[in-house]
């Protein structure tokens, strides 16, 4: 949860000190001072106006036990080495990496459903058995045996299966379908796969032109964002908005009433809006 905005700087600093409102932060994660705990619990205080937030205490070395100063460090350098500021950052970092987790949990399922139906459709006229991620045909990558960039497509689905068995599940489409990652259905639409285009752009009916490198380009950008999300690293530092609106442009291109059901449930606007 957010500790609400961030305290302006001096001379309101000043002030809200005066009205014993606000103590003098530690200006480093890891050396505090005596001056800045306002009882001998080694707690460090810090209470904010009323509707200003939830009231929170912390220390610089419950910072560093649980955060790590390398982690903090990019925090506090953003604010100016204001720890109580560096927080609320840092919760209002996770708190809009959520947001987009939520929403790309949404493209991504509608993703790889758009995907499966035209490669179904694309095996079945081809008059192909079976499914086609099971891909008999060869035609997830160049070279089964080649280079990793080339057959990463099996590896991930083997990968699937394996994970699938190991956990009693069974092997159909479309439980190794739901294990696969979103780096998958990335190559699908890379220009490793072109040998799968144009028949696969049916799979984005509001694509302009047809074009691979317009749906490629975002869903790339989107895969290197989420992987930020998934190892918990600050994405302040990123383009929120840019990433935001690639989101929106992949959904458009599969159901522009996607999109818009995608939006109308987003908190990413309001959080990039209310960044301390």
């Amino acid at each position: 949860m957010m500790l609400g905005e961030a305290p302006t700087r001096a001379p309101a600093d000043k002030v809200a000190r005066s009205q014993g409102r606000l103590k003098a932060e530690p200006r480093s994660c890891d050396r505090p001072s005596e001056e800045d705990y306002r009882d001998g619990s080694g707690v460090f205080q810090t209470t904010l106006g009323e509707g200003e937030g939830m009231v929170k205490s912390v220390s610089s070395s419950f910072c560093s036990r649980h955060f790590s100063p390398a982690r903090l460090e990019h925090y506090l350098a953003e604010c100016g080495g204001d720890l109580s500021a560096a927080m609320r950052l840092y919760e209002w970092n996770a708190e809009l990496s959520a947001a987009f987790w939520e929403s790309l949990s949404f493209l991504e399922v509608a993703l790889r459903n758009a995907i499966d139906r035209e490669m179904t459709s694309i095996h079945a006229r081809k008059s192909r058995s079976g499914h086609w991620i099971f891909d008999d045909a060869l035609e997830l990558g160049r070279d089964a045996g080649g280079p990793s960039r080339h057959r990463q497509p099996y590896l991930d689905v083997s990968t699937a299966i394996r994970r699938d068995r190991s956990n009693g599940m069974p092997i159909s489409p479309g439980q190794v379908i739901s294990e696969l990652p979103f780096g998958f259905w990335h190559q699908m639409v890379s220009k490793r796969q072109s040998f799968l285009w144009p028949d696969l752009a049916a799979a984005f009916p509001n694509s302009p032109r047809r074009s691979q490198a317009l749906v490629h380009d975002p869903v790339s950008r989107l895969r290197t964002f989420r992987n930020r999300i998934g190892h918990h690293h600050r994405i302040w530092s990123i383009d929120s908005a840019g990433r935001y609106a690639d989101l929106l442009v992949v959904a458009g291109f599969l159901d522009v009433d996607l999109r818009d059901w995608v939006e109308s449930r987003s908190r990413i606007p309001h959080l990039i809006a209310s960044r301390p």
